[in-house]
């Protein structure tokens, strides 16, 4: 099964008491969710201190091993959390790496994130011996025919008794965006406890929120609506929501044209490669309008930037989420403005 399953999940680490741990892929609620198990299961096993570790551009291997070595002999058990954002390390790193894999203990509950990557990473020494000692576990998009399924089984697991007209209505909404879509059976939840819920009732909730959710937020973005974008961000952020939903609607749609741009799709390939990236409808079209409007250097550098959002919204980097994911909108609906007008 490609998609995360936190209660197969939960039952796997009770049963086999695993100690280390490869989180594959970027889809944000089984992120979420599988940190937290993990956590949660650390810390029923004893592991006390947690050393979190994020690889960039300017991370030091050599001062990363030195201070995992430095464990004392009365030193508690240690969660260490490696996240390495691009899913590549350096040649001098990736030597480092292998002799701090080979010198963990038993005493040490390794935690490792990458996003998906490529053959060729998979191929490095430095990957392999992670696959040879650590628990992998996916974290792979939804599929469309894999939504409505997902959507009736998280349903379920809150109680939550929806029709399949209802369903179809919040796949339809949430775009394949699960932890939108987990968002939206929360809200249910909380909004109709202990009733039974109709296909109205599911329709008013989503209306209600359909002109400021973070997806409308993107299309504001991408058709350079200044105004339409700092008001939506503002009211989101009123409504206590997290700025991953924004994020991650704004990654869905800029790491399609990021490679649309640098593998140079055309015609009908594009379409294709929009299709497969789950990219419809009207969403379809203003992505295909606004490809023209920004170079590799604006895309690359919006990834960057949600990378660097991310890192703040897990509380791994200092800075405010809300602040910065403003400006990336901001600051990419003004080059659409300014693009269009030459």
């Amino acid at each position: 099964m490609s998609l995360f399953n936190f209660e197969a999940f939960s039952k796997e680490l009770q049963k086999n008491q695993h100690s280390k741990f490869l989180l594959l892929g970027d889809e944000a609620l089984s992120r979420r969710e599988a940190f937290d198990l993990i956590r949660q299961f650390a810390k029923e096993q004893g592991f006390a201190e947690k050393i979190s570790l994020t690889v960039d551009r300017y991370f030091k291997w050599n001062d990363c091993a030195a201070s995992l070595s430095s464990q004392g002999l009365f030193s508690q058990k240690r969660i260490i959390e490696i996240t390495i954002p691009s899913g590549k390390i350096n040649a001098e790193g990736a030597e480092t790496f292998c002799q701090i894999l080979q010198a963990l203990s038993q005493d040490d509950l390794l935690l490792i994130h990458l996003p998906q990557i490529d053959k060729e990473a998979k191929l490095q020494k430095w990957y392999k011996d992670i696959e040879k000692i650590a628990c992998t576990i996916r974290l792979d998009e939804i599929k469309p025919n894999e939504l409505s399924p997902w959507l009736k089984s998280r349903a379920s697991s809150l109680s939550i008794n929806l029709d399949e007209d209802s369903i179809e209505l919040i796949g339809q909404f949430v775009h394949g965006n699960m932890l939108a879509a987990d968002q939206e059976l929360n809200k249910l939840e909380l909004l109709f406890p202990n009733q039974a819920i109709s296909y109205e009732k599911v329709s008013q909730s989503v209306s209600n929120v359909s002109r400021y959710d973070a997806f409308e937020l993107t299309g504001y973005v991408l058709s350079g609506d200044q105004k339409k974008t700092v008001s939506t961000l503002n009211f989101l952020k009123e409504e206590d929501q997290s700025p991953i939903s924004v994020t991650s609607s704004l990654s869905w749609v800029l790491k399609p044209m990021l490679e649309i741009k640098e593998l140079d799709f055309k015609s009908q390939s594009l379409d294709s490669h929009l299709t497969k990236s789950r990219i419809f409808g009207d969403r379809l079209m203003r992505v295909k309008k606004s490809l023209s409007l920004f170079s590799i250097k604006h895309l690359r550098a919006a990834i960057q930037k949600l990378s660097e959002i991310d890192k703040i919204s897990k509380g791994i980097s200092p800075g405010d989420a809300w602040l910065e994911t403003s400006r990336l909108c901001l600051g990419l609906a003004k080059i659409v403005s300014r693009n269009r007008k030459i």
